[in-house]
């Protein structure tokens, strides 16, 4: 048996095995590293999108006080907030005769001319009025009436019911903390 002879192997032609190897693994990871990159923008858009579709049933929240009075600050009509109506939870009419009507969370609060200290005595006295006013506006009509008719206008038709029992000034505008109605399980 002859003896071949092995050729000589040198590290260099390792580094060349295992550097061709393991070349394609920074390419495969940085492949799969744009895939999940491209499937997180596409799913952020598709989710807003969708949210914006389903706009109708959310509400925007509106501003704070604080918000509305440094708003105002800016403008020529400086306003001031009366938020201690507190929150309230009126019960809508029925839709028909077998339902008891809607439970509705609601915190109201009023804009009125910042410095107008009558007016703002005048609030905090009819205080137990404007609460029956709010009272009775929910009661008076159903969950679907009230959602039919928006909440602009339920602040609108709020503000000159509440206007019309003032005498020293007029609110500005109605604004909700909370407009929640709770629907009870059947």
């Amino acid at each position: 048996m002859a003896y071949e002879q092995q050729p000589y192997r040198r590290f260099e032609d390792d580094d060349i095995l295992y550097k061709n190897k393991f070349d394609t693994l920074p390419k495969i990871l940085a492949i799969i590293l744009l895939i999940v990159v491209l499937l997180l923008i596409v799913g952020s858009i598709y989710g807003f999108s969708l949210r914006k579709s389903r706009g109708q049933a959310y509400r925007m929240a509106d501003p704070s006080p604080e918000k509305v009075i440094n708003l105002s600050k800016k403008k020529s009509s400086k306003l001031a907030a009366y938020n201690s109506i507190g929150q309230m939870r009126p019960v809508t009419k029925p839709e028909d005769a077998s339902d008891a009507g809607t439970l509705l969370i609601v915190s109201p609060w009023f804009s009125y001319p910042e410095g107008d200290i009558q007016l703002f005595e005048e609030i905090a006295q009819k205080d137990r009025l404007i609460k029956t006013i709010i009272s009775n506006y929910f009661m008076s009509y159903t969950k679907s009436d009230l959602i039919s008719k928006g909440e602009k206008k339920i602040k609108e038709e709020l503000r000159d019911q509440i206007n019309d029992q003032l005498v020293l000034g007029k609110i500005n505008s109605v604004y909700f903390d909370q407009y929640i109605f709770f629907d009870a399980q059947k």
